[in-house]
Parts: structure tokens; C-alpha cells; sequence
């Protein structure tokens, strides 16, 4: 089963892989055009890295992994992510959770990634922040068709800026995911196991 179809969503997943890249950590104390253009300089970088004939499916894996474990708050999303049922887990379970999620994610955006075609980032000059979080707003230029509103969303944990969420023309990824979760959970009697089979047989997927 998979939660996303790939291609359906391949487009909107990317964006959510590449912003991965595009918001690594800089200081939160940064001002707000200073972060922008980090934004655009690590974007750059991590655009021309898809472009690169040469990366693997293992490579791309492994970088996909390695900006999941930098620049994403996995355990505040993933928390999200299952919902209501976050509070139902016993530790075994939120420990076999917290690893199945990683590797989905991993999987899953890596897939997508893959279907990379030529689309641009064009960062705006002003981020929106309230409190410890922070809205970059962007637009996703494609070869065809008009652009895409894309906003980042991060927050500020012991001093470092995380991504938690990518708000595509006003979509929730998070929440969207969110839903495909319980969704899953909801339609096997409530059972967290029926999720976890499920995300399994996604991570197996060649």
C-alpha cells in the first residue's frame, strides 16, 4: 500500500525533499533577509545536485537521510503525524514508530526526488515569524505551468531552526500526511500495528 501516489504527488513530494535541503539549519538569530539568502544559496546547491546524472538511487537515499537527520524535526512531526494515536503507544511501539517513520520518509521522498524536472526556486525577501517560528514563503517555477506558492515552515529548538512542516498553495504536507495515517489506522479496527505493516511494505518497495 502506498500512501502516496507517486504519481499524483510526485511534484508536491519533491518539494517537501528539496526543502529538506533548501532549509538547513542557520542560526536562529540570523535576521530575516540573511536567512533568505541561505535559503537561495543552499537551494542552489542542493538544485544542482539533482541535476547530476550521476546520483544513484542510493546516493539519493542516503541524501535524503542525511537532511531528514539535520533539518527536520522528526519526533515533533512524526508525534503530529500519527495524531491522537501518538498517545496509545507503548514504548516498544513508539520506538519501532519513531524508526519506521524515518525510513518512509526516506523512501518515499527519495522516490520522488527521482522525478526531479527542471523546476526553479525563487525565494521571497520577507519571512513571516512569530515567536520561536519561522514562514519563508517561495515559488516552485516549473518548465510548464504557472508557479507554485510554497511556504517553510520551522521553529526554533535549543537554538536551531527545524523544519516541521511545507505549506503547498495552502496545503498542509504535515496534515495531509496526518490524515493518509489515520486513515490507514482508522479503516484496521484503530489498530497502530495495521499502520506500521503498511508503512513496511511502502520501505520495502523497489
Amino acid at each position: 500500500m502506498s500512501f502516496i501516489s507517486l504519481q499524483r504527488r510526485s511534484f508536491f513530494g519533491a518539494l517537501v525533499a528539496v526543502g529538506l535541503g533548501l532549509l538547513a539549519a542557520a542560526p536562529a538569530s540570523r535576521a530575516a533577509p540573511a536567512a533568505n539568502d541561505f535559503v537561495r544559496q543552499i537551494g542552489t546547491e542542493t538544485l544542482d545536485a539533482l541535476r547530476d546524472p550521476s546520483l544513484t538511487d542510493e546516493k539519493r537515499e542516503a541524501l535524503v537521510r542525511n537532511l531528514l537527520d539535520s533539518h527536520l524535526d522528526l519526533e515533533s512531526v512524526g508525534r503530529f503525524c500519527l495524531g491522537r494515536y501518538s498517545r496509545s503507544l507503548n514504548d516498544a511501539q513508539r520506538q519501532e514508530y519513531s524508526g519506521l517513520f524515518r525510513d518512509y520518509l526516506v523512501k518515499v521522498y527519495s522516490q520522488l526526488l527521482a522525478q526531479y524536472n527542471g523546476e526553479t526556486l525563487d525565494v521571497r525577501p520577507t519571512s513571516q515569524q512569530a515567536g520561536s517560528e519561522t514562514l519563508v514563503e517561495s515559488f516552485i517555477n516549473r518548465p510548464s505551468g504557472p508557479p507554485i506558492r510554497v511556504e517553510w515552515k520551522l521553529h526554533d529548538k535549543s537554538g536551531k531552526l527545524l523544519l516541521t512542516d511545507v505549506i503547498v498553495e495552502g496545503v498542509s504536507m504535515a496534515f495531509t500526511q496526518r490524515q493518509q495515517f489515520e486513515s490507514v489506522i482508522q479503516n484496521n479496527g484503530g489498530k497502530v500495528d495495521a499502520l506500521f505493516r503498511a508503512m513496511k511494505k511502502q520501505i520495502a518497495r523497489r
